[in-house]
């Protein structure tokens, strides 16, 4: 089988082992990973086959991971298509039923990954934002106006935690280049998926339309997020016990039983033969 589609589409095993070697050559030089558009582009017409739905979640949770290079859907299509591909040809030697879960396997992988690295990079946006609010409360209150507090604070790499410098600093970037602050907000949040930056961008619409002040308007969404850390704290906390009771039972439970009965249990054993055999002599 794998021969036959050797010999008849051969233009994809040569495209998934181009982008092996492009993958090892950039690993071994140290250079950023890329593919070229002859093999990421029928990679991403394959995809792109796929419904609209999942493709559109695909994109969403690699623009939230931080991966928004050109290239970088193309590499994700090329690693989804090409790698489950190559593995076709170990059906020289394996059987279809192990082949074929493997394929199904690689296709999602990448998958997950992206996923889990969106909801990771998301998490650290959360966490690092009350202390980064709290700075943005000092600038204020030094006499900087917005836009330098933005610049101010997405300077300061060391402080605030490396996803949301990064967000911090587009979003400078996009109020400095003309966009107005409204938009610039929804497309802070259109990237990040946070919604505690949706909820900051609104408060901070609202004060500008009202005239109220941002350092008190930053100190309260400061205070608000911190409360929200705390009770998801508290929330992990109280499920701990029942996450527990799984491993307890079925893990712990049984090993201790066979260490507090096992001597007791050859004992008997040992003993019971002698026993049964006094009782029919009687």
């Amino acid at each position: 089988m794998s021969t036959t589609m050797f010999f008849d589409y051969p233009e994809f095993f040569l495209a998934a082992l181009a982008g092996a070697f492009f993958f090892l050559f950039n690993k071994t030089t140290g250079a950023r990973f890329f593919l070229p558009v002859f093999i990421t582009e029928p990679a991403v017409t394959i995809l792109s086959a796929m419904p609209a739905t999942y493709v559109t979640w695909l994109m969403q949770c690699q623009n939230w991971a931080g991966w928004r290079s050109n290239t970088a859907f193309g590499v994700l299509a090329s690693l989804k298509v090409y790698v489950p591909i190559l593995l076709l040809s170990l059906l020289i030697v394996f059987s279809p039923f192990v082949v074929i879960p493997m394929m199904i396997a690689a296709f999602f992988i990448p998958d997950a990954v992206t996923a889990l690295t969106a909801k990771r990079r998301q998490q650290q946006i959360r966490e690092s934002l009350p202390q980064a609010l709290d700075l943005m409360v000092l600038c204020v209150d030094a006499g900087l106006g917005l836009d330098a507090t933005l610049q101010r604070i997405a300077a300061e790499k060391s402080i605030v935690a490396v996803a949301l410098n990064e967000e911090l600093q587009t979003l400078g970037r996009d109020v400095l280049l003309g966009m107005e602050r409204e938009r610039a907000y929804q497309e802070l949040y259109r990237r990040t998926g946070v919604d505690e930056l949706k909820a900051l961008g609104s408060s901070l619409n609202q004060s500008a339309k009202l005239g109220l002040a941002i350092a008190k308007v930053l100190r309260s969404q400061a205070d608000f997020q911190r409360m929200k850390l705390s009770q998801k704290a508290e929330e992990k906390a109280t499920k701990l016990p029942i996450l527990m009771a799984f491993p307890l039972w079925f893990c712990i439970m049984p090993a201790l039983m066979v260490v507090l009965l096992a001597p007791s249990l050859i004992t008997f054993f040992e003993n019971a033969p002698s026993s049964f055999g006094r009782q029919l002599v009687k």
